[in-house]
Order: structure tokens, then C-alpha cells, then sequence
């Protein structure tokens, strides 16, 4: 059975809310796709470190969102300092992580932010800011990939297989099976 991913790529606006906002409403646009995963670019709520009241405003929008759509949804914020992963699963507590491994029920596995794996069952996702922490050379050796950026640094690129696409430096989602 192939899970419905969609990888969102936005430059976020100047308030937290605004960009709460704007995830939920496309959220709600994509809504019918029933999506298994939401991949969010990197520091989508604040281009600077949110600070302890807003993680907690976050986590409770995550949660609500995550909950309702009964999808799981990973972005990464910079967060006292330090840029992390947010993992909201539904019905659960949110996870802010370096980096993630999830073992799916079909044999497959997704890696965020981790070690590049090559092998056929794994999806390797990074989630990156507006600013370049991998190097994309590598990702070409990889057989399936998601490298999610903002637009503003348009290197946003997805391989499964030997399909590939490119994001871009427009706003908007990419939406895949897998």
C-alpha cells in the first residue's frame, strides 16, 4: 500500500500567526488527498529561534491539525537557538528532535535529517532552513529523496526511484506516493 505525501513550500510571513494560518489553510485545500505525511519547509512559523510561549502555541496547533486530519506532520524550527525537528504524530505529544527515523508497516523506512541511506526502502527527508546545511551532490546517489528548503533558496527536489522533480523558488506543495 503507497502513503500520500505533501511537501509544503512557503516563505513564511512576519507573524507566528499568520503563519499558523496559512499551514492550516492549505491544510484544509489538500484536505481530500488524505494524506499519511505533511513535510513543512524549514522555520515556517518565525525566520528567527521561537522562543518556550510560542513552542507551546505551536504544539498545540500542530497537535489540533495533526489530530483532526489524522496525518502526521514533520517541519523544523529553530528553537532556543538551535535548529530541530518537530514531529507531531496524531493524538500524540510533539516530538522536537535532531534528527527522526520512522519505520513504516510496509518494510519501508523515512530518515530525517540523518545519514544518507541508499538503499530502496529508505526515503530520506531533509528539511532545511533558508540557508543550505546539505550537500546535493550526495543526494544523487541516494534512490529516494526529499530535500525541502524554502522557496527563496529554490533547491526544493524530490527522487523516488527514477522520477525526479524540482520545487523551485515558488510557493506551493508537491504532492507524491510512495
Amino acid at each position: 500500500m503507497k502513503l500520500n505525501f505533501l511537501a509544503l513550500q512557503f516563505n513564511p510571513f512576519n507573524s507566528l500567526e499568520e503563519n499558523m494560518e496559512h499551514i492550516e489553510g492549505m491544510m484544509d485545500f489538500v484536505y481530500q488527498k488524505k494524506l499519511s505525511f505533511f513535510f513543512i519547509n524549514g522555520n515556517p512559523f518565525k525566520n528567527s529561534s521561537i522562543t518556550d510561549d510560542e513552542l507551546e502555541q505551536v504544539s498545540d496547533f500542530l497537535s489540533a491539525l495533526s489530530d483532526y486530519n489524522n496525518c502526521t506532520i514533520i517541519t523544523a524550527q529553530t528553537y532556543n537557538k538551535k535548529y530541530q525537528l518537530f514531529v507531531q504524530k496524531p493524538y500524540e505529544s510533539l516530538e522536537v528532535v535532531n534528527s527522526f527515523e520512522l519505520k513504516l508497516n510496509n518494510g519501508k523506512t523515512l530518515i530525517f535529517n540523518s545519514e544518507l541511506n541508499e538503499n530502496e526502502n529508505f526515503f530520506n527527508i531533509f528539511i532545511n532552513p533558508n540557508f543550505e546545511i546539505t550537500n546535493l551532490e550526495s543526494l544523487e546517489h541516494a534512490t529516494n529523496y526529499l530535500y525541502l528548503t524554502q522557496p527563496i533558496l529554490g533547491k526544493t527536489k524530490i527522487k523516488i526511484g527514477e522520477k525526479k522533480w524540482i520545487g523551485g523558488n515558488l510557493e506551493g506543495y508537491l504532492f507524491f506516493s510512495w
